[in-house]
């Protein structure tokens, strides 16, 4: 006997006409029926001003997938594009209604794209995802309390229920004194977020510094027809090479290099200044960036001289890369690296979603936060949280002060000596259980840089980087909402299957007795 599938099948020919046809049981395309796409569009329409200049803008659908599907999937903006050009179930995802071989933008506008979108906007979509999943586990509590819920004395529902009791319900709601809303826990900390930079060695600096500046000195000069001053370039490479090859580079010699790559330096950029001094248009030839990168090249200088004449190590505001000057060096005293160097970022966490409340390029003691955290969950959901949970470096003596005033409890040690009278056993298991809830926060960070690239940043500029780090944990949070909606989902057939079955062995009991 010959089996003949009975799965439906799409030919190139739907696929080109319509993708109405796809799986709906696909992640892009359940993801693109149940995002809500309206607040979206709204929110993205805000950021542009198309009724006052320019053209058209693509659709925020098509727009935020792309940007979606690039974070998930880890992939560059070219890759991204081939493949939403290769994926029907990803043009689906993006708005497409019908099958196209062509790219739907230039991966180009992925620049702008960060440019225009910012830490605030994907704060924001991230909670029209979490009040959508609110709205769905509203309905399905409505059904229950209606009674759909056939088997609720069964024996797996009384584990469940015995289980929910040994944990207590640390944010539970409750109005204090002065008439404020207080309802779930929020968990704060703060990480650093890796950019994509060569580890900064100070020749290795100065080394970039003399070959940019002599780069830039070509390039004048061939646009213009001017005749090419003196390059110290060639002697500054043999000084280089000379250390970087020796397998022990002593501090003497380290010290006497650096004096000689300074001397080369400082000669190449006082020619490339007698060069575009006669006129601003010789200067004007060099793109926004290169001009940026001049000025970098030129504090970095006086930095590494300063240093190198004071025999320290340290300087204030130290330029780590002439290409990306905005970075610092972030002394964090990890087990993996005692510096980073990356935006140190002050991440809060409600409901299994992550929100980035402060972003900082210069390294800042997190305690200070905790006051801002508290005023942005109160914007973004009207109420105030009933808990915080967060590490001991914010549990000083003003953040206390502020808890108290209010009126959230945080499960912390008090400070002073430890009291003579030993704390209840149900406090004690309160503690411990908040210590337990709180490690979600080093989880999140675990997962938005492992799987979502945020210890990655390949954004060069501060604000597209910036938009990088919020794009990876507003897709970590999307992921969160498909996983949150799907098990709604499955809970809602289940509680059909169990209605139908109760209601078929009702009718044949009554079959049975007749």
């Amino acid at each position: 006997m010959k089996y003949t599938s009975q799965a439906k099948q799409l030919t190139i020919g739907e696929f080109r006409s319509s993708l109405e046809g796809l799986d709906k049981s696909n992640r892009w395309v359940m993801l693109g029926d149940l995002m809500p796409w309206a607040k979206i569009e709204k929110l993205y329409n805000s950021r542009l001003h198309n009724q006052d200049c320019g053209a058209g803008n693509k659709p925020a659908r098509m727009i935020i997938g792309a940007v979606i599907i690039k974070h998930k999937l880890a992939l560059s903006d070219e890759e991204t594009i081939q493949m939403i050009r290769e994926n029907p179930y990803m043009q689906y995802f993006v708005g497409l209604s019908e099958f196209t071989d062509k790219p739907i933008f230039d991966p180009s506008l992925f620049v702008t794209i960060r440019k225009r979108i910012g830490v605030e906007d994907f704060n924001s979509m991230s909670v029209s995802l979490l009040e959508k999943q609110m709205e769905e586990a509203e309905k399905r509590a409505g059904k229950e309390d209606k009674g759909e819920e056939p088997n609720g004395d069964s024996p797996d529902a009384e584990e469940g229920t015995k289980k929910k009791a040994k944990r207590e319900d640390l944010g539970k709601e409750f109005t204090d004194e002065q008439g404020r809303l207080h309802k779930g826990v929020l968990k704060i900390d703060a990480t650093c977020s890796d950019a994509e930079v060569r580890y900064p060695v100070d020749v290795d600096l100065v080394h970039d510094g003399c070959k940019v500046i002599n780069r830039y000195i070509d390039k004048i000069c061939e646009t213009f027809g001017l005749p090419r001053p003196v390059s110290h370039y060639k002697s500054a490479r043999y000084e280089y090479l000379q250390l970087i090859k020796r397998k022990a580079r002593k501090g003497k010699l380290v010290r006497s290099t650096m004096r000689i790559l300074l001397h080369y330096l400082h000669a190449d950029i006082q020619g490339f200044m007698d060069l575009v001094a006669p006129s601003m248009r010789f200067y004007d030839a060099l793109h926004s960036c290169e001009k940026r990168t001049v000025t970098a090249i030129i504090k970095m200088y006086h930095q590494q001289l300063q240093m190198l004449t004071d025999n320290v190590h340290q300087c204030a505001d130290r330029i780590i890369s002439i290409f990306q000057p905005h970075l610092r060096p972030i002394v964090r005293g990890k087990a993996k690296a005692r510096v980073e160097f990356g935006p140190k970022t002050g991440a809060s966490i409600y409901e299994g979603y992550t929100f980035i409340d402060h972003l900082s390029w210069n390294a800042y003691n997190e305690g200070v936060d905790a006051e801002l955290q508290i005023e942005l969950f109160k914007e973004r959901f009207s109420f105030l949280p009933a808990a915080i949970l967060a590490d001991k470096i914010y549990m000083n003596k003003a953040n206390r002060k502020l808890f108290k005033d209010y009126g959230i409890l945080a499960y912390c040690r008090p400070l002073g000596r430890p009291p003579k009278e030993s704390k209840s056993p149900e406090c004690l298991a309160r503690m411990s259980q908040a210590v337990g809830d709180r490690n979600e926060v080093e989880a999140t960070f675990g997962t938005g840089k492992r799987v979502y690239r945020a210890n990655n940043i390949r954004a060069k500029l501060p604000d597209t980087a910036t938009s990088w780090i919020g794009s990876c944990y507003f897709v970590k949070n999307l992921m969160k909402f498909l996983r949150e909606l799907c098990h709604v989902l499955t809970e809602i057939c289940r509680l059909l299957i169990l209605r139908i079955t109760s209601g078929r062995v009702f009718y044949s009991s009554l079959s049975l007795a007749a």
